[in-house]
């Protein structure tokens, strides 16, 4: 196995053993899992045939036991990844190396998106839970800690952005494993107000979030119910009346004990919603209607979110953990599915392409 360390930046002191971990660092990109070749597809309920390509899987970038959220791409092709156990953001590398790029935040980013102009947008789960501006070298312009009414964030969680007009939409589900109620914010610049668009009392753990191919609904992860809703997007960013999408298959959070939950969300060209099942290591499909179309293995035991990436977005980045639970995170990895005849769709021009 080839080994290349993360390099901090200049001046920033970082605890190498928790980032590396005992002997661990970034995987080489051409080094597979474990297991080599195709992962499978696995058929939709029901017991039809896989209406999904059959993902070819590597790992390509192996951490110590960090937090691994927040995947995305800036228009260089720089792949970054949230520790959300720490108060990093790491740049990966194409070679598979890595280095620390955030400056100056302080306490575990999570959601993370690359607007038009080339800054980001960091959703920080605290404490202070706030929602993060940085420029493209990873130094924070602007930190809000409230919402439109003046209320405290919790812990922002995802983002998602429209990149025709940069706007954006943040979850904010609460602490996790709490009973803390959950909203949606919309900020319509980086300069702006952050509006309250969902409310407390109407989704039970908001996390992930994506805007549909053509920008007029909002998908919304509800991981309290194991399910994914969507919303009417208004011309003014506002939200319509919450509609009921696709419901996710029962099964045991590897990770909590309870049941698994959708987290990290991510649409095709075609509208197909890939949906990252929290506490498991499949990534389930469904089409537009929310009909299920089956899953996608990851072959890691607990994945947290994914982006689409590739010279022909035809590769999905995940990023999982190794380990099984929150006290016991084991190794983080992001590992990149191959998907042939699959086309993603891109968040960083303005017609998905």
């Amino acid at each position: 196995m080839s080994v290349t360390p993360v390099v901090p930046r200049t001046g920033r002191r970082l605890d190498r053993r928790r980032l590396l971990g005992a002997g661990l660092g970034v995987v080489v990109a051409s080094v597979p899992l474990t297991t080599a070749g195709p992962a499978s597809a696995a058929p939709a309920a029901g017991g039809s045939a896989p209406a999904l390509p059959v993902p070819q899987v590597a790992e390509i970038a192996r951490m110590g036991p960090i937090g691994c959220e927040g995947i995305v791409f800036d228009r260089a092709g720089r792949l970054f990844m949230s520790d959300t156990l720490g108060t990093e953001i790491l740049s990966i590398r194409p070679d598979g190396s890595a280095q620390v790029w955030s400056r100056g935040l302080t306490g575990a980013p999570n959601g993370h998106k690359v607007l038009p102009d080339g800054t980001h947008l960091v959703a920080q789960m605290g404490p202070p839970g706030a929602v993060l501006w940085l420029d493209a070298d990873g130094t924070v312009l602007r930190t809000i800690t409230e919402d439109d009414r003046g209320r405290p964030l919790r812990a922002p969680n995802d983002v998602t952005v429209d990149p025709r007009t940069g706007a954006c939409y943040i979850s904010d589900p609460g602490r996790f494993a709490t009973a803390e109620p959950g909203r949606v914010y919309h900020l319509d610049s980086p300069r702006g107000q952050l509006r309250t668009v969902v409310d407390e009392g109407v989704l039970q753990f908001p996390n992930g979030l994506a805007l549909t191919p053509d920008r007029r609904f909002l998908a919304v992860s509800e991981g309290g119910r194991n399910r994914v809703m969507r919303f009417p997007v208004r011309p003014d960013g506002s939200l319509g009346e919450r509609r009921f999408f696709t419901s996710l298959p029962s099964q045991p959070n590897t990770w909590t004990n309870g049941e698994a939950q959708p987290d990290g969300l991510a649409f095709d060209a075609d509208g197909r919603l890939y949906i990252a099942h929290f506490g498991t290591g499949l990534v389930r499909v469904h089409d537009a209607a929310g009909r299920d179309l089956g899953s996608l293995d990851s072959r890691t035991p607990c994945i947290t979110n994914l982006v689409f990436g590739g010279p022909r977005l035809d590769q999905l980045f995940v990023t999982g953990h190794l380990g099984t639970s929150l006290s016991d995170p084991g190794p983080a990895v992001v590992v990149r599915l191959t998907l042939p005849g699959i086309r993603g769709l891109s968040l960083l021009t303005p017609d998905g392409g």
